[in-house]
């Protein structure tokens, strides 16, 4: 089976579960207080506002905070009406931005699928319509709050998992570990928003759409901030490497490399973009003018030159250091051509005195050195390079990345240049499919 096909019918499997879980909540209790669906039917309104005021995360991919109204309305009034009412609301924001057919039908399947469970659960457990009694009832309401959450994320990590090939649990932790206060939070929140419509009707409501507008705009600020930073990062490297046309794109292909083996070698995903911003941040002390006339030579270097070249690191340290927020980075970048053995530079650090980051970057560096074409040479391929690594272990690598590197079957991710090193989105992977296959769902 091949990728597109295996997402495809998870996306269908997803919806017939959502079908089947609605069907089996409307069987256990089948009948409806109209008026008890009244705050549902504004939430739901609250949960479409917040999807039109989503904000772009990355290209086709938006970010939204629609997820709290769900969830207070199925503690309002945990029913099988409201899953639909909720599924019927989803549905309509969803047209709100172009999205593929099948990209529509996991989002609203698999947000029916998770409440259709949480309600479940909140009931089994002992909870009450939140507007028939108001009491907090802290087991029920956890644990249906933390199922919905956990079935979301799930789902998302396994179409992923499944378009990549890739684990689905680690795709969960590391896209959801960062995130897990804000979940805790949630939990209070949810019952804060739902004794508000309780207590004040109309005006709770109102309330609640005032603080999603607010978190809409914080948490938007947030990310252009953050992504402005990283685009003036960015372009500071590339302004360094028009000096030298043989290492053009060098920085990005070794922040590219770098993450490959930070995931290689099961670091967290706070820690991988540490080294990420470490790698591509590594040789910016080459826009110095003492390494100009040196980069734009063709030829070998002579040792008086070499020697000058060799203070790269350190000048890019102490460039990084003057950044506050990149503080925890700078041994990182200033050791990254230190030897494991003690004979490199500027430090001469042995083993593990070198930070774990500057001893990935090492590998990403030199891999990146061995498949570029130079001058004096043509670009090394996949067991040329194996059997480099090989040789100079633990001499130049550390021996334990080397071993845990040359294993691994993502060694070869090395030499995808398709592979970005990046966990793709849902909606990047949705319409990655799009472009290469047309399929009966989409058509």
């Amino acid at each position: 089976m091949s990728m597109k096909t295996s997402v495809v019918a998870y996306v269908y499997a997803i919806v017939a579960a959502a079908a089947a879980a609605l069907v089996g909540l409307y069987w256990y209790q089948p009948s409806v207080e109209l008026k008890l669906l009244v705050g549902s039917a504004w939430l739901t309104a609250v949960s479409i506002l917040g999807s039109a005021l989503s904000y772009r995360v990355r290209g086709s991919t938006f970010g939204a905070v629609s997820f709290i109204p769900f969830l207070t309305a199925f503690v309002l009034y945990p029913s099988w009406a409201t899953v639909a009412m909720v599924g019927a609301g989803w549905l309509i924001a969803e047209f709100f931005r172009p999205k593929m057919a099948l990209k529509r039908a996991f989002n609203v399947g698999q947000i029916v699928f998770a409440g259709c469970v949480s309600i479940a659960v909140y009931g089994a457990l002992g909870g009450k319509a939140l507007q028939v009694d108001p009491t907090f009832r802290a087991l029920p309401h956890v644990v249906a709050v933390v199922a919905f959450l956990l079935l979301n994320t799930l789902a998302v990590a396994a179409a992923v998992g499944l378009a990549e090939g890739k684990s689905i649990i680690r795709l969960w932790y590391e896209g959801n570990v960062a995130g897990v206060l804000y979940d805790v939070v949630a939990v209070f929140v949810v019952y804060g928003f739902a004794r508000a419509y309780v207590d004040w009707g109309g005006w709770g409501v109102l309330t609640l759409c005032a603080l999603i507008i607010g978190l809409r705009l914080t948490y938007q600020s947030k990310h252009q901030l953050e992504t402005t930073n990283k685009e003036l990062l960015e372009l500071f490297v590339q302004t360094v490497e028009f000096r030298d046309p043989y290492t053009s794109g060098h920085s990005q292909r070794v922040r590219r490399f770098s993450r490959i083996i930070a995931e290689v070698i099961g670091l967290p995903a706070k820690e991988i973009e540490k080294v990420s911003k470490a790698a591509l941040l590594h040789d910016v002390g080459k826009i110095h003018e003492v390494f100009a006339p040196i980069l734009m030579k063709p030829g070998r270097l002579t040792p008086e030159e070499r020697a000058i070249m060799e203070l790269h690191p350190v000048k890019s340290a102490e460039l990084v250091a003057k950044i506050s927020e990149l503080q925890d980075i700078v041994p990182a970048v200033r050791h990254h051509h230190e030897n494991w053995d003690g004979t490199g530079y500027p430090d001469r650090l042995k083993g593990r005195e070198i930070p774990l980051a500057s001893r990935i970057i090492m590998f990403a560096d030199t891999i990146d050195a061995m498949t570029t074409d130079r001058p004096y040479r043509k670009a090394l391929g996949e067991t040329e390079v194996r059997a480099e690594l090989a040789k100079f272990r633990g001499t130049q690598f550390d021996p334990d990345i080397c071993d845990a590197l040359l294993q691994s079957p993502d060694f070869n991710r090395l030499f995808d240049y398709s592979d970005s090193g990046k966990i793709l989105s849902l909606t990047q992977m949705m319409e990655s499919i799009r472009k290469k296959v047309r399929t009966p769902a989409v058509a």
